[in-house]
């Protein structure tokens, strides 16, 4: 485990930001991807202490299907040298709740210069949902209440009382993503409660959730979710 990476400037600034902060989840890996340094906001996540995290590796923290997705994450990180940004992530907590996080990841730089490992930053958009701007907090209920409609930017934003340019502009500085993202994340959600709490075929949980065909379905559940609606409803019934 390389230790020595934390004491970097790029990894000593990193945590300087982030120790503090309780609604962001930060981490440090180093270059084998184990975990250096982790935040309080990390830790609250696994429902595990520092000590208990520090040195283990993802596969030793998550479940498999999500442990190989992110560990492809940083292994583009670094390959590529450039950041992951605002990548939506559904995800079970510690508690058995669903959270929605948007991660952003950067490699950092060793004593050397060479990547010596990657800086990764989740913030939990279910709080900022919850503390929404009243527009958006009606448009997050309007989708909600009528999953499966065609929703058009422009009937968003009239529900907003905004213009289409102030409401994209309002959801990537409350939540960190596109109006279409949101969307696509109450579609996922409703999804996931569907197939977990009922017997429905996937096809009939797509056109109920307003994709565009059990296809569309599948590719963007697995996107997000790291693995099939099939895998997902079966792991979870499995517990």
């Amino acid at each position: 485990m390389t230790v020595a990476l934390v004491q970097t400037p790029a990894a000593a600034a990193f945590i300087g930001l982030t120790e503090s902060i309780p609604q962001v989840m930060a981490a440090l890996k180093d270059i084998d991807g184990r975990y250096v340094y982790v935040n309080a906001g990390f830790c609250r996540r696994l429902g595990l202490t520092a000590r208990e995290i520090l040195g283990s590796a993802v596969h030793e923290l998550f479940a498999a299907d999500m442990a190989d997705s992110y560990a492809q994450q940083d292994a583009a990180v670094i390959s590529r040298g450039t950041p992951m940004q605002g990548h939506l992530e559904l995800i079970v907590r510690a508690d058995g709740a669903l959270g929605w996080y948007v991660t952003s990841k950067a490699p950092v730089p060793d004593a050397s210069g060479d990547w010596g490992g990657v800086a990764v930053l989740s913030i939990d958009l279910n709080s900022q949902v919850n503390s929404a701007h009243a527009g958006l907090a009606e448009v997050i209920s309007a989708v909600r209440s009528d999953i499966s409609a065609p929703w058009r930017l422009a009937e968003l934003a009239d529900l907003a009382g905004l213009s289409v340019t102030q409401l994209q502009r309002l959801c990537r500085s409350t939540l960190g993503i596109s109006p279409q993202q949101v969307i696509q994340r109450l579609r996922l959600e409703h999804a996931v409660h569907l197939a977990t709490t009922t017997t429905l075929p996937f096809g009939a949980i797509a056109a109920e959730c307003g994709f565009y065909d059990q296809a569309s379905f599948t590719r963007q559940f697995r996107r997000v979710l790291g693995l099939t609606p099939g895998a997902y409803r079966s792991r979870r019934r499995a517990g």
